[in-house]
C-alpha cells in the first residue's frame, strides 16, 4: 500500500483591524460595498500556488506527523502580506513550512470598501495528511471536490 503525502487547504476570512471589515455576510457586503482580497490570478491560482509551492517536510513525513496548521496573515490596503503568524500549530517543521509559503505569497489585490482599499485579515487553514493511494488518490478531481467543499472565498 503506497502512501501519498497530501496538501489541502481552505481559505476564509476571519476579522479584519480597526473596524474596516467584518464577517462577509452576504447583507453586509451589499450594504457596505465590501470588496473582499484577491490573489492576482484569482481563486484557482491561489489553490495552485499553495498546492505548487507547499512541501511536506521530510522530517515530519519520516516521524508521521500529520495535521491542520492555521496560518494568518493581513492584506494590507496596498496588497503586502505582512503579520504572518500561526493561530493553530501541529509541529515546528509543518508550522515553519505553513508560514514559509504564505510569506512568500506574491502581492494581493487589497480588500476595499465603500470603494476605499482597506488592509483585511485572512485566515488559510493548511492540513498536511497522508492519503492511502487505496482509499484515496490526489488527483485533480479530488483536490477539486475538497476546494468546493471547503474553500470561502469571493
Amino acid at each position: 500500500m503506497k502512501k501519498i503525502f497530501a496538501l489541502i487547504f481552505a481559505f476564509m476570512l476571519i476579522v479584519a483591524n480597526n473596524g474596516t471589515l467584518a464577517a462577509p455576510s452576504n447583507e453586509f457586503q451589499k450594504k457596505d460595498k465590501v470588496v473582499m482580497p484577491k490573489f492576482p490570478t484569482g481563486q484557482r491560482g491561489l489553490q495552485k500556488y499553495i498546492l505548487d509551492e507547499a512541501k511536506f517536510p521530510a522530517e515530519a513525513r519520516r516521524s508521521g506527523v500529520v495535521g491542520e496548521v492555521v496560518v494568518a496573515f493581513t492584506v494590507e490596503a496596498n496588497g503586502v502580506i505582512t503579520g504572518v503568524r500561526v493561530v493553530r500549530s501541529v509541529s515546528e517543521e509543518l508550522d515553519a513550512e505553513a508560514v514559509r509559503v504564505i510569506k512568500n505569497m506574491p502581492d494581493w489585490k487589497p480588500g476595499k470598501k465603500n470603494g476605499k482599499k482597506v488592509r483585511t485579515e485572512l485566515t488559510i487553514p493548511i492540513n498536511f495528511k497522508v492519503i492511502m493511494d487505496n482509499d484515496r488518490t490526489n488527483s485533480d478531481s479530488d483536490i477539486q471536490q475538497f476546494w468546493n467543499e471547503n474553500v470561502f472565498m469571493q
